[in-house]
């Protein structure tokens, strides 16, 4: 029987806690700790229980997934690849920027959690994902694309989705492999 607070389940830590939410729900934090939150007015803990033992097969693969891409310790990256990376991606950009009549548009690198690109529509700035380094050419050049292209359009809509057809046909297979990180050197 679970109570609020740090529960186990075949060694497995979960964390579960009482809060003003409609639904029962359950994340899978990065450090392999399975959050369960259920709601304070008309749910138990019980029932919550019963919510994520029903989901147990996806919360293990999920957190085997997680914790496995956090113990791929990646080695730091080196400063003649770092400096390889800022030329294929200034070049790159700058290619872009000429393709879609983008003038001034400036760029930077930095450290992100969870976003690969950002676009400042004001500023009339992107900044890349760090990580981008350990992608493929093909995917960075999505990122590049995608970020340029909302400076045409700010959100995903279906506008936006047209226009990144139009500019790099087959950007969707490229996002998913991107998300999986299919490709990436280690």
């Amino acid at each position: 029987m679970f109570k609020t607070g740090r529960n186990f389940i075949d060694g497995i830590p979960i964390e579960v806690e009482r809060k003003r939410i409609r639904c029962i729900n359950m994340r899978v934090a990065q450090d392999g700790v399975i959050h369960l939150s259920v709601p304070k007015r008309w749910a138990t803990i019980a029932e919550g229980e019963a919510f994520l033992r029903s989901k147990w097969k996806w919360a293990v693969a999920t957190r085997v997934k997680i914790l496995s891409r956090a113990a791929a310790v990646r080695a730091p990256v080196g400063e003649e690849e770092r400096s390889a990376f800022a030329v294929l991606l200034g070049s790159m950009h700058a290619e872009w920027c000429a393709r879609l009549g983008e003038n001034g548009v400036a760029w930077r690198v930095r450290a992100m959690k969870s976003l690969w690109g950002s676009c400042h529509i004001s500023q009339r700035s992107v900044v890349y994902n760090a990580e981008l380094v350990r992608a493929p050419r093909e995917l960075v050049e999505y990122v590049v694309v995608h970020e340029l292209t909302h400076l045409k359009v700010s959100n995903h809509g279906p506008r936006f989705r047209a226009l990144m057809d139009e500019r790099l046909p087959g950007w969707s297979v490229l996002r998913r492999r991107l998300n999986r990180r299919d490709g990436f050197s280690t």
